[in-house]
């Protein structure tokens, strides 16, 4: 799995949301500049995988052009409410189909430099739909965070936003964690493996 990549990819969110929550003293300036960032980013960080259609770096790019249009260009400015909670949604959603149509996200990462019949083998396809769910439950669990502070507008619970970075750094270290785990136990296998044919050939 391209590692690097994978990671890369969610680059453009997290910039987005450290500056959206900036404390620049007008909070539509923090919003503005943050779907700039985020837009800059995700040229610059996944501008190959967007010509080759990667999925989450179209849902990424098509997600901040919108709605830098519906809120700045358009003055739409109440949906900058909910773009938090419906960052996390879009992630989530992306998440959770495309494993339900059979197609994990991190799929495409993980085929860059990998033979096409060992991409397609039941073990590689194992450990995408693993790492996707992961992220997916890590979005799945900063969604609910977002939505139970956007219902209550308390300052004293903004501490609980810090929960999603939590899910995020799990994530994370589980991405990078796990495809070497899995090929460790691989090649543990293959050497007991060829360890009793030794020993039945004795």
């Amino acid at each position: 799995m391209n590692l690097i990549s994978l990671l890369t990819a969610f680059v453009p969110w997290i910039a987005f949301t450290l500056v959206a929550e900036a404390p620049l003293g007008n909070p539509l300036m923090s919003l503005t500049l943050a779907f700039i960032v985020g837009i800059a980013l995700t040229l610059l960080t996944s501008y190959h995988q967007l010509l080759k259609g990667y999925i989450l770096s179209v849902i990424t790019i098509v997600f901040f052009v919108v709605f830098f249009i519906l809120i700045i260009g358009l003055k739409h400015y109440y949906i900058a409410n909910y773009i938090s909670v419906l960052s996390m949604l879009v992630l989530t959603v992306v998440c959770w189909a495309t494993m339900l149509f059979h197609f994990p996200f991190t799929l495409q990462y993980s085929r860059e430099g990998v033979d096409p019949e060992r991409a397609r083998s039941a073990p590689f396809m194992r450990v995408n739909y693993i790492i996707t769910g992961v992220w997916a439950i890590a979005f799945t669990l900063g969604l609910v965070v977002d939505a139970f502070l956007l219902t209550r507008p308390d300052p004293s619970l903004a501490f609980w936003d810090n929960l999603k970075w939590v899910f995020m750094v799990i994530a994370i270290v589980f991405t990078v964690w796990y495809p070497d785990y899995v090929h460790k136990q691989r090649a543990l296998k293959e050497i007991a493996e060829i360890k009793a044919k030794e020993k039945e050939s004795v």
